[in-house]
């Protein structure tokens, strides 16, 4: 018997009830993942004859579906499998008409430059004038103030708000670091080491499951990674997922070309010198990296309960890995393509409390969140954080 007929091609097709395609379905067989659906939601794969299988899909948009495969002497097993949507009740949520959102946070003797979530309040980053003269301040969402502290001289201009993996508040500024010590309504701001910022805080993402997981972003280069590290065996360290704005990299690998041969040659020297690609040292050499070309690439990754979801900007998807790190579905975006693209403001905000993420937009004095729901990718409500003298 030639091993032709040993085996079985499975084929499967899944849409939902509307006879829509549904494409990267995970699918297992006896509990083991074997591979996803295309964009035509279909799948195939060959298996021996000889034994019985548990096909199962899991998505989670869907319901799983289970049936059992016995190949016999089929040469060929086709499958179309329509999918029930989940039911999912989602805790109530106040949506408001675009011109009349819900303010959370508006004071006319204040900008707020920057904000953070605390449990049931807000961390700002608040000034009168320009942020060289800024203050933080801790408020609820309806505007009472509990405490105002002013930024040390020492520490330069304030930049940002950084929510590290360990759950704390830190201001990047010009000259240092400042982390900001929450207790109740009470609050401290103490130093660290830009070097502990650098090396510790600043790779990692969230923890999870027993791993760590970073990336390694150079904020000058189109593409990056993520890994996962375990706590237990640092030894483990694994790929996750790679992110790249293809685009944008087409654009970065051609600045080798557009250089002048004697540009070139120099860009070779470079690269042979420091081991790395000419066409990187080219994109440098040319000033490419701080053209209105280019921009540093957001594609960020949060743990939401125990699912891994790195919102991919740049492929308009939301990815979600389980416990394993392993795949299970994606979900189409499109929040981050407003018609005056100029208001997405490439930030997403983690609410730890309530497992909700925020996107910002800015629209001349008016600063809204935009609620997302990572399981859909839709946007479920818009919150206004202030209305007047906003930067």
């Amino acid at each position: 018997m030639s091993s032709q007929n040993k085996t079985c091609v499975v084929k499967l097709k899944l849409t939902n009830e509307a006879g829509k395609v549904i494409e990267l379905v995970a699918i297992k067989l006896n509990q083991f993942n074997v591979g996803f659906t295309n964009k035509y939601g279909e799948f195939q794969t060959t298996v021996p004859k000889d034994k019985s299988y548990a096909l199962s899909t899991h998505h989670l948009s869907f319901e799983s579906y289970i049936t059992k495969l016995k190949p016999g002497i089929n040469d060929t097993i086709s499958l179309l499998i329509k999918l029930h949507e989940k039911t999912t009740i989602l805790a109530d949520v106040d949506v408001f008409a675009t011109n009349k959102p819900e303010t959370l946070v508006g004071k006319p003797n204040y900008g707020i430059y920057d904000f953070d979530f605390y449990e049931d309040k807000l961390v700002l980053l608040t000034s009168k004038n320009e942020l060289k003269r800024s203050e933080i301040r801790l408020t609820d969402y309806s505007g009472k103030e509990f405490m105002s502290l002013p930024i040390p001289p020492e520490a330069g201009e304030a930049q940002k708000f950084f929510h590290d993996y360990l759950g704390n508040t830190n201001l990047l500024c010009k000259d240092t670091i400042l982390r900001i010590e929450i207790s109740d309504n009470f609050f401290l701001i103490t130093g660290i080491t830009k070097k502990e910022y650098e090396r510790s805080l600043k790779p990692v993402n969230d923890t999870a499951n027993g791993n760590y997981y970073y990336n390694d972003q150079n904020p000058d280069y189109p593409a990056f990674n993520y890994y996962f590290l375990n706590k237990i065996d640092p030894k483990q360290h694994k790929l996750l997922y790679n992110v790249i704005n293809r685009s944008l990299m087409d654009l970065y690998n051609f600045e080798y070309y557009y250089l002048p041969p004697r540009g070139q040659l120099e860009a070779r020297r470079l690269a042979d010198a420091f081991k790395v690609d000419k066409k990187v040292i080219a994109a440098l050499m040319s000033g490419f990296t701080r053209s209105k070309f280019y921009e540093p690439l957001y594609a960020p990754l949060f743990v939401l309960k125990d699912t891994v979801c790195l919102f991919n900007h740049y492929n308009d998807r939301i990815f979600h890995f389980d416990k394993e790190n392993v795949l299970i579905d994606s979900v189409t975006i499109n929040y981050h393509h407003p018609k005056n693209w100029h208001t997405w403001k490439k930030q997403l905000f983690v609410d730890d409390t309530e497992n909700k993420v925020y996107a910002l937009f800015k629209n001349g004095a008016n600063v809204s969140l935009k609620l997302i729901d990572h399981h859909t990718g839709q946007i479920k409500g818009r919150s206004q954080i202030c209305e007047y003298n906003c930067r």
